[in-house]
C-alpha cells in the first residue's frame, strides 16, 4: 500500500546522520506501489529518490524531490527459484535464490551463510539495503556483487514497464554499473544471485589470506573474519555516523605506478588485468597527514583514513570541504585524483 508524506527529515534515514528535509515522501510496501505512485504523482518522474538505508549519499540539508522507500524487509522472504526457472548447468552445486530490494544487505549475507551458500561472504557487514547493493557494485575482499548476480528486477521509469535485466545488461565494472551511469532511470526492486552450495573461497587479500592453511574451511568461519576486519578498522554509522569507504580507490596507469614507487617504497598498488594498478586512497590519505584529523563538525576516522565521520553537527557543506581539502592534498603530494564513492545530492 502506498502512503504520502510532506515535509519528512531524514536526517536518521542517512548513514552519515546530515540534517535533509525531504518535501515529499512516499512510503512502498510492494514492487506493485511503484507504478502506483509513478501514476499518483507523475510530475516526480524526473524528480525522484529511491532510498534505502542512506548508506551511500551525502544529502542536502533541504532535499526539494519525491523519495520512494520500501518498508523493511525480512532476510527470510528469499526464493529459491526452482530448476525450471533457473539455467544453471549444475543444479546440484549451484542454486539461484531471488531477494527483494528492501532486505538488508548484511542480514540477506547472514541468511545465505547459514544455508550453506557460498559466493556472498566476504561482502558481509557492508551497510546498506539489497536493492543499493548493485548500483555501485559492491566489493570487498576481492570479491564484487557482480561476480554472482544473475539478473535485477527493475522498474524501467522513462518506459514506465517493469523489466528482468541480465548480469551483462547491468554493465557492471570496479564501484560502476548501468544504474550508476543513467541515475534516475531504473528502480531496482529485487536481485536474483546463483551461489554454490560446495566449498568456493575467496582468499586473496588482508585477513583472508591466513584462512587459506585452514582444514575444512566453514563458511561461517569466512564471514566471522570479515565482520572481525571490518569491526576492527570501520567505526559502526549508528554510534559514530559515516558513509563507509568515502573514496574510490583510484586506477592509475603502470608507468604512474612506478614514478610513485620511487618516491614511496611502501606504495600499495594492485595489478589489474588491463595493466594498469589499483592504488589504495586511504592509504594515500594517510601519507598525507589527514589520518585522524578533526574540525569542530566532521573528520577522517583514526583507524582508517578513507572514512570520513559526522561528529555531532556536521552538514554537507562541511563534509564536501573537508573531501575538497583532502582531494587537494593527495593531488600535490602523488598527483592522483580522489572521486568521492558516495552520491552527491543538491538541494
Amino acid at each position: 500500500m502506498l502512503r504520502y508524506r510532506a515535509h519528512v527529515d531524514l536526517s536518521h534515514n542517512n548513514t552519515l546522520n546530515l540534517p535533509c528535509v525531504a518535501t515529499h515522501f512516499l512510503d512502498l510496501e510492494t514492487a506493485e506501489d511503484v507504478a502506483d505512485a509513478f501514476q499518483r504523482f507523475p510530475e516526480m518522474q524526473d524528480n525522484f529518490l529511491f532510498l534505502g538505508e542512506g548508506s551511500n549519499l551525502i544529502l542536502p540539508p533541504v532535499l526539494d524531490s519525491y523519495v520512494l522507500h520500501f518498508a523493511y524487509q525480512p532476510p527470510g522472504s528469499v526464493r529459491v527459484l526452482p530448476e525450471s526457472e533457473t539455467d544453471t548447468a549444475s543444479p546440484h552445486e549451484a542454486i539461484v535464490v531471488e531477494v527483494n530490494a528492501g532486505v538488508a544487505w548484511d542480514e540477506f549475507v547472514a541468511f545465505c551463510v547459514a544455508q550453506g551458500w557460498h559466493g556472498l561472504e566476504n561482502l558481509s557487514l557492508i551497510p546498506g539495503t539489497v536493492g543499493a547493493a548493485p548500483i555501485q557494485n559492491i566489493g570487498a575482499y576481492g570479491v564484487e556483487l557482480a561476480d554472482s548476480l544473475r539478473a535485477v528486477q527493475v522498474f524501467d521509469v522513462h518506459e514506465q514497464q517493469y523489466k528482468v535485466l541480465s548480469a551483462a545488461q547491468c554493465q557492471f565494472a570496479y564501484r560502476d554499473s548501468l544504474f550508476k551511469q543513467q541515475p534516475g532511470r531504473y528502480i531496482i526492486l529485487s536481485l536474483q544471485f546463483c551461489l554454490s552450495k560446495k566449498p568456493s573461497f575467496t582468499l586473496v587479500y588482508g585477513e583472508l589470506a591466513v584462512l587459506k592453511e585452514t582444514q575444512n574451511l566453514a563458511l561461517a568461519e569466512v564471514r566471522q573474519a570479515v565482520v572481525a576486519a571490518r569491526q576492527a578498522k570501520l567505526p559502526d554509522p549508528k554510534t559514530l555516523p559515516n558513509a563507509g569507504s568515502f573514496f574510490k580507490n583510484p586506477i592509475v596507469c603502470a608507468e604512474h605506478a612506478e614514478r610513485l614507487r620511487a618516491g614511496f617504497p611502501d606504495l600499495i598498488a594492485y595489478p589489474q588485468a588491463n595493466g594498469k594498478f589499483k592504488l589504495a586512497a586511504g592509504w594515500m590519505i594517510e601519507k598525507a597527514g589527514w589520518k585522524g584529523y578533526r574540525n569542530q563538525t566532521v573528520g577522517v576516522h583514526d583507524r582508517q583514513a578513507l572514512v570520513l565521520v559526522n561528529h555531532g553537527h556536521g552538514s554537507q557543506h562541511d563534509l564536501l570541504a573537508l573531501a575538497h581539502e583532502i582531494s587537494q592534498s593527495v593531488m600535490q603530494t602523488f598527483s592522483v585524483a580522489l572521486e568521492i564513492e558516495p552520491q552527491v545530492l543538491r538541494s
